[in-house]
């Protein structure tokens, strides 16, 4: 009569938790409107702010991020500004943001032809050519009327 060793138990067990270690990054992105306070109670113009996190369990390497029509050409209204310059590895559980003047994604539209409320989408490429999305729309006329300059 033979007997296994005791590991040989072990291995299947072993390659589950290998294999969740690993698991495919997951993002959730999100887009809003917002200010700046300023100094004196004031608050800055306008800002589409869009927030990215990281809901899965492996870090991931955010290498670009652009707003696109509808076509799925790239919107070309100059940098967005945000909390860390890109590529940038976010950890499992972080949340960055990024940011854009309303009224200059509004003019970059109006610019390609688009105005009402066009469907946009956030585009977020990571390392490895995973690609995530967000649709919203964008209210580009109103946008444009601010004075908040």
């Amino acid at each position: 009569m033979s007997r296994r060793p005791p590991w040989i138990f072990l291995l299947p067990t072993a390659g589950l938790w290998s294999r969740r270690r690993h698991e495919k990054p997951q993002l959730e992105l999100a887009q809003s409107l917002g200010a700046f306070p300023r100094p004196g109670g004031d608050i800055s113009p306008l800002f589409i702010f869009f927030t990215l996190a990281n809901v899965g369990e492996s870090d991931t390497t955010i290498a670009e991020l652009h707003v696109e029509s509808k076509d799925g050409s790239p919107v070309p209204f100059g940098k967005l500004m945000g909390e860390k310059y890109l590529p940038y590895t976010l950890t499992s559980g972080e949340e960055i943001r990024f940011w854009v003047r309303a009224k200059e994604l509004a003019r970059a539209l109006k610019d390609e032809g688009y105005d009402g409320r066009p469907r946009v989408k956030l585009v977020v490429a990571v390392a490895g050519g995973d690609r995530y999305e967000k649709r919203f729309r964008f209210r580009v006329d109103e946008y444009l009327a601010l004075k908040d300059e």
